[in-house]
């Protein structure tokens, strides 16, 4: 008698098991099972059906990015909220936070042309919200957006300069 009760409680958390895993699969906000976790590749994120990051659009190397910004190539995008953006920031870095984006949307576009190169950074590689207002910018049509994956925590490890509000 307990081998067949032990066996019907395997299987009913199979089965059990089994659906919750379909139920997440099949949902459009399922939590997401796959991901990035390296942070030396970039920004650290879940995969999901609405996946906001992109490899693609990072850029991994800090050397790189000071380069843009010293040759003024670059509109320096910071999405981190206003408060530490005036704590310190990227040189010549504008700040646009994610939290803020309807609301400043309007202004950003006066200072920032849509066929300009952007790079919007955030905190780090945990941090995802320069992805986020990257994919909000591209859906915007502007037209090279990137990410600087490793934010203001590697600018600062780097002991590059920083500016304050």
């Amino acid at each position: 008698m307990i081998k067949t009760e032990k066996f019907g409680v395997l299987i009913l958390l199979t089965l059990a098991g089994l659906l919750s895993f379909g139920v997440n699969f099949f949902s459009p906000t399922g939590i997401a099972l796959t991901g990035q976790w390296d942070r030396s590749r970039g920004v650290v994120m879940a995969k999901s059906k609405q996946d906001m990051g992109h490899a693609d659009i990072e850029i991994n190397n800090p050397l790189r990015v000071r380069r843009m910004i010293k040759n003024s190539e670059v509109v320096l995008v910071d999405v981190r909220p206003k408060e530490r953006y005036d704590m310190g920031h990227l040189p010549g870095a504008v700040s646009f936070p994610l939290d803020a984006f309807d609301e400043g949307f309007d202004t950003f576009l006066k200072l920032v042309k849509k066929d300009s190169l952007i790079l919007v950074y955030c905190s780090g590689v945990e941090c995802t919200d320069s992805h986020a207002v990257a994919a909000q910018l591209m859906a915007l049509n502007f037209k090279t957006v990137q990410v600087y994956a490793g934010g203001f925590r590697e600018w600062q490890e780097m002991g590059y300069e920083t500016e304050k509000k």
